[in-house]
C-alpha cells in the first residue's frame, strides 16, 4: 500500500547493500524486511505465511553467519546521509529493556522476575534540528544482558555504553554534520561530560547530581541562585499514568494530567569539578553552561517540572536558552520510538530461541520502527496533505467503508490526518480523547490490512 513509500523511502532501501557473506542471505533479508514492514505487528507465522517461508525466516534469524550489525549497516549509512543532508542534527541516546514471556527458554538470556527473560538495547536515534523533530533513523545500537542480580551487568560494555555510542557516532559522521547529543539523567557522569568536552561535541545532558564548582566550591544548586533570567516558555505536557513497578521510577516520574506548563529559564556558566569517585587521571574540571528550567506555579496537587541541564552551548540570549530547552524536549521522541518497537512491532512477543536470533530480529525491526515513527510524524506535521498522496483510491474506499459505521463522518477527499485517525478508530480510538497510542494504531492497521486483503480477493473474483 502507499504507506510503504510515504515520505520515508522504500523500506527495502534500509536493507539493500547488507553483506551477509552469501547472496541468498542478502535476498532473504530483503524479503523478510519487506514482509514484516507490511504489517509489523503480525506474528512470524502470519507475516511469513507459508511453511517454507516461516522455516527459512527462523533459520535466517538463528544463522550464526548473520550478524545484527551487518543487517543494520545499510540503515545506519542511510541515516548518516540523512543527517549530513540536514547539516545539524539531534542525536538522542537512551536504553530500553526488552522483556520476553516465561514460556520456553532463550539461550544466553538471564531470567528476571516472574520467570521472564530480558536484554537491554541502547540506541542512538537521530532527528532533524529544525524544530520539526523529524526522525532520521538509527546511528548506532548496542545490546546488553544484565546479570541475574541487577546490581552488576554481565556485559562489560554496559557501563561504558554512553561513551561508546558518542565515540562511534562521531566517528561515523566524521565531520559530515554537526550533532547535538541529548541524554537524560542516567548520563550525568563526569566521565561522559568530560568525553563530550574533549571531543568538542555539542550536548545537552540533564543533571542528576548536585555537583560542586571547581571555581567557587559552591554546589550547583547554590550557584544557580545567582543564575541570570533568560526566558519563559509555555510547553504542552502529556498525561502520564502511574508507573506500576519501581518506587524510584514512581518518584522521578509521578503521574500527572495533561496541561500546559509555564517554564522559567535561567542560566549561567559553571566550572564542573571532578567528582570524588572519578579517576584522578581525569581533568580536574570542565567549563560548561547550566540551565535551570522550572515550573514555578504548577497546578495544586501536581509536581512542577524542574530540569537542570548541562550544555556545551553558550547562553548569551533568550533565543540561545529557548533553543537548548527545545532541543532537550525533543529527547522524548526516543520514548515514542521504543513504543513503536514494542507495541507497533510487537517485538517482545517474538518467539525465538536465543539471544543471537532475537538480536538479528531486532536489527530488522529497528528500521521498521523508525519508519512507523516517521509516518506518524508526517501525519502530524502535514495533517492537511491529501491522503491520496499515500493511499490508493481503492484503499481509501475500503477505509471509508470500515470507518463510517464507527464514525458519522469521513471526508469525501480525506487528508493524511483523516486517514490516520480513521485507522486509529478501527483500533478503538475515541475522537477528542487525545492522540492514539501505538497499540491502538497497530490494532487498527491490522484490521484495515485484513479487510483490504479480503476486498482485493473479492475484486479479483476469488470466492470461497
Amino acid at each position: 500500500m502507499g504507506v510503504v513509500t510515504s515520505g520515508t523511502g522504500s523500506i527495502e532501501e534500509e536493507f539493500e547493500g547488507a553483506d551477509l557473506g552469501d547472496q541468498r542471505l542478502n535476498r532473504r533479508l530483503l524479503e523478510i524486511g519487506k514482509r514484516l514492514a507490511a504489517d509489523p505487528k503480525k506474528s512470524f507465522p502470519k507475516a511469513l505465511s507459508t511453511e517454507s517461508e516461516l522455516e527459512a525466516g527462523y533459520r535466517f534469524f538463528g544463522n550464526c553467519r548473520v550478524k545484527p550489525e551487518e543487517i543494520l549497516r545499510p540503515h545506519v549509512e542511510n541515516t548518516a546521509r540523512r543527517v549530513a543532508g540536514e547539516g545539524v542534527g539531534l542525536l538522542i541516546h537512551d536504553s530500553s529493556t526488552l522483556s520476553f514471556g516465561s514460556e520456553g527458554f532463550r539461550k544466553d538470556l538471564t531470567e528476571s522476575s516472574g520467570g521472564r527473560q530480558r536484554f537491554i538495547v541502547h540506541a542512538s536515534l537521530a532527528l532533524s534540528a529544525d524544530g520539526s523533530r523529524r526522525p532520521l533513523g538509527i546511528l548506532h545500537t548496542s545490546h546488553h544482558v544484565l546479570s541475574e542480580k541487577s546490581a552488576g551487568p554481565r556485559s562489560e560494555g554496559y557501563r561504558t555504553r554512553w561513551v561508546d555510542h558518542i565515540e562511534a557516532t562521531e566517528e561515523l559522521l566524521d565531520g559530515r554534520a554537526s550533532v547535538v547529543h541529548l541524554m537524560d539523567r542516567e548520563a550525568d557522569s563526569y566521565e561522559i561530560l568530560l568525553k563530550l568536552s574533549e571531543l568538542g561535541s555539542r550536548f545537552v545532558v540533564r543533571a542528576k547530581y548536585d555537583r560542586k564548582s571547581g571555581a567557587s566550591g559552591q554546589t550547583l544548586q547554590e550557584e544557580l541562585r545567582s543564575a541570570t533570567f533568560q526566558a519563559v516558555r509555555t510547553v504542552p505536557l502529556g498525561r502520564r499514568g502511574a508507573i506500576q513497578n519501581g518506587a524510584k521510577q514512581r518518584k522521578v516520574h509521578p503521574p500527572r494530567l495533561e496541561r500546559d506548563a509555564k517554564l522559567t529559564i535561567r542560566s549561567r556558566e559553571f566550572c564542573l569539578q571532578r567528582s570524588s569517585g572519578a579517576s584522578k587521571n581525569l581533568a580536574e574540571s570542565i567549563q560548561l553552561w547550566v540551565l535551570h528550567v522550572v515550573e514555578e506555579h504548577p497546578p495544586e496537587g501536581e509536581s512542577g517540572v524542574e530540569w537542570i541541564l548541562h550544555t556545551s552551548e553558550a547562553i548569551n540570549s533568550e533565543a540561545d536558552a529557548l533553543r537548548v530547552v527545545d532541543w532537550y524536549r525533543a529527547r522524548w521522541t526516543i520514548e515514542e520510538y521504543f513504543k513503536a518497537l514494542k507495541s507497533g512491532c510487537a517485538f517482545e512477543k517474538r518467539q525465538l530461541e536465543s539471544r543471537h536470533a532475537l538480536e538479528n530480529a531486532l536489527a530488522v525491526f529497528l528500521p521498521i520502527a523508525w519508519r512507523l515513527l516517521a509516518i506518524r510524524h508526517a501525519a502530524r506535521q502535514s495533517p492537511d496533505q491529501p491522503a491520496s498522496d499515500i493511499f490508493s483510491p481503492f484503499e481509501l474506499r475500503v477505509l471509508r467503508w470500515m470507518v463510517l459505521p464507527r464514525r458519522k463522518k469521513f471526508p469525501e477527499h480525506p487528508s493524511v490526518r483523516d486517514a490516520y485517525l480513521g485507522i486509529a478508530a478501527l483500533g478503538g480510538h475515541i475522537r477528542f480523547n487525545g492522540e492514539p497510542g501505538w497499540a491502538t494504531i497497530a490494532l487498527g492497521m491490522d484490521d484495515f490490512l485484513r479487510a483490504l486483503a479480503v476486498a482485493k480477493a473479492a475484486q479479483n473474483g476469488f470466492h470461497l
